[in-house]
């Protein structure tokens, strides 16, 4: 799809668009429940309820990546017209954090709870005492020698998570941080769905058109979809489960030079290091140096 690229004061209404909800494992047929039809229809009005700005009724309208070169002017956070002196192109793109914030406020009205925690404890435990499960061994112990000690069990919250009143399980993790993050996030649930916590999950990412105009290496749909069958393998091994990643895109992309038009970056992650990797700000110093 070849997107217009008009000016805010033009552009027509757009939402952020659902494109596809890859299932790469439906152990048990969770996929025709009634349960999992209401958590995906969920889902999705929340993304086709997103809009930036964020009260915008226009949707979400984001503009595309800009490399302004030396002696090229554009617009700071402040609205004044700079001149580029840089040796380098200063790239202006959006940041994710916004997005997120957006997804969660729409989640939340419909009855989603956010930030909650996953105990591997019960599971490790049932590991430990159950041989008929998979087990860690010590090398190079002779005879093999079944590590029965505590494991760490922390793996971090899932994003969002719903309980509904029949039982059933999902949890959701949006996925606009860096890559190696969405990789972790599958695995959690992976942990999870196997010491059968919960019953559906599923993981969003920005499309290869939406990601290109984020923070520098986010997670996306094409740097995971490699990894698709891995995950698929493993779902054989469930009785009932199900794993969806869900990629979304934005309608329309403008043109601007303007600073104040992009979708505000965090400072924290790659958005800080690119933001600080030649510079040596007294913000850059004192992260360098944690002790100092």
């Amino acid at each position: 799809m070849k997107c217009p690229l008009p000016s805010y004061s033009t552009s027509k209404v757009a939402e952020v668009k659902l494109n596809n909800t890859f299932i790469l494992f439906d152990a048990g047929g969770v996929s025709k429940s009634e349960e999992w039809m209401k958590a995906h229809e969920a889902i999705e009005n929340a993304v086709n309820g997103m809009s930036w700005p964020a009260d915008s009724k226009r949707g979400l309208v984001i503009p595309q990546i800009v490399s302004i070169k030396k002696g090229q002017t554009y617009t700071d956070k402040n609205g004044k017209t700079m001149v580029w002196k840089g040796p380098k192109d200063h790239i202006l793109r959006n940041g994710v954090v916004p997005l997120k914030l957006l997804f969660r406020k729409h989640l939340k009205d419909a009855g989603w709870n956010s930030e909650e925690p996953l105990s591997l404890g019960p599971y490790f435990e049932k590991i430990r005492t159950d041989k008929t499960l998979a087990q860690v061994f010590r090398y190079p112990v002779r005879p093999a020698e079944v590590i029965r000690d505590p494991l760490h069990e922390g793996v971090g919250d899932f994003d969002f998570w719903l309980r509904s009143t029949g039982g059933f399980r999902t949890v959701i993790e949006w996925e606009t941080g860096n890559i190696s993050s969405s990789h972790r996030s599958l695995n959690k649930i992976c942990l999870a769905l196997m010491g059968e916590l919960i019953d559906a999950a599923v993981v969003i990412v920005p499309s290869n058109r939406l990601n290109v105009h984020l923070t520098d290496r986010v997670g996306n749909i094409r740097e995971l979809q490699p990894y698709f069958y891995f995950w698929g393998a493993f779902g054989r091994s469930l009785k009932k489960g199900l794993l969806a990643v869900i990629e979304v895109e934005q309608d329309d992309l403008v043109k601007s030079v303007d600073e104040r038009d992009f979708i505000p970056r965090g400072d924290d992650g790659n958005a800080f290091r690119l933001a600080n990797r030649k510079t040596k700000t007294p913000r850059a110093r004192k992260r360098a140096k944690p002790n100092a």
